[in-house]
């Protein structure tokens, strides 16, 4: 089990599944048998020394064939490919090096593969698929020139079961968050509703090694995980709420130019008619 970096903000699905044998284990579950156990996996996780923070969730190669692309979320982006376009390129940079692109033979590399875990409070889908070019400004005609898909799983207590039920470590800690949810909403305070949830978790044999070495750090990270998913949202309805009142300021601006424009009309044209009417009056004397 990885140790956790007191320097960098994790959140509990980072730190249980960024390990090799975790992740085998999370790509078995969502592809099955699709490599043999004891396939070579290698971390390739993104990090941010200078924010201390991590860029994305989980990146690894399988088998020096695959490089697979995890996240997890909380509240559905439809920007996870973009999102996802950019952790690409610098993992390649990561693998690659520099000087060989620059060869006059191909280089090969791993196949990358995307995709988003929820489990998020919100109603979702037990699947769905972003792409791209559903972001483009512009139709392509025919196939776009460059595509991204992210697959979306609903990890929610009661859907896709068959992907949770083949990693123990999913189960355990879908099971986590579901209890830790079900206690808040009975009317605990979040923190020990979090607490109740460890412990349960451990009594039904889930997670048990990992929840009793690592109690105090999976509460904490639970519980600042969520509290940022909610300064997040209403980060956004802010910012959403600004963007309607700009868009009015915009509209009243739009409207004073119209008439200001307007009124410049009426008196370039009455400025033009008094000039015209003396004009023809200095003729006539």
């Amino acid at each position: 089990m990885s140790k956790v970096n007191r320097n960098f903000k994790a959140s509990v699905f980072t730190h249980l599944f960024r390990d090799p044998e975790n992740e085998y284990e999370l790509y078995n579950a969502v592809v099955p048998g699709r490599f043999p156990p004891g396939t070579a996996v290698r971390d390739v996780t993104l990090s941010d020394a200078l924010y201390m923070d991590r860029v994305n969730d989980l990146s690894f190669l399988v088998g020096d064939k695959l490089v697979v692309f995890f996240e997890h979320q909380g509240s559905i982006s439809e920007n996870m490919p973009l999102r996802d376009l950019i952790y690409c390129g610098r993992v390649y940079e990561m693998i690659v090096a520099s000087t060989v692109i620059y060869s006059e033979t191909r280089v090969m590399i791993p196949t990358p593969e995307f995709y988003v875990l929820y489990n998020g409070a919100k109603p979702f889908p037990e699947k769905a698929t972003y792409k791209l070019s559903d972001s483009y400004s512009l139709p392509t005609e025919g196939e776009p020139a460059l595509e991204l898909v992210v697959h979306v799983y609903n990890v929610n207590m009661g859907y896709n079961e068959d992907i949770v039920r083949r990693s123990e470590t999913l189960n355990g800690y879908v099971t986590l968050v579901s209890k830790a949810r079900e206690h808040e909403r009975s009317g605990m305070e979040r923190a020990d509703a979090v607490r109740a949830a460890v412990e349960e978790c451990i009594k039904l044999g889930l997670l048990v090694d990992y929840l009793e070495k690592y109690t105090s750090e999976v509460i904490n990270m639970l519980l600042r995980e969520w509290s940022w998913d909610e300064a997040r949202a209403v980060w956004e309805r802010e910012a959403e709420a600004r963007g309607e009142a700009r868009g009015e300021a915009r509209g009243e601006a739009r409207g004073e130019a119209r008439e200001r424009t307007k009124w410049t009309s009426v008196v370039a044209d009455k400025d033009a008619t008094i000039a015209e009417l003396k004009a023809q009056l200095s003729k006539q004397q």
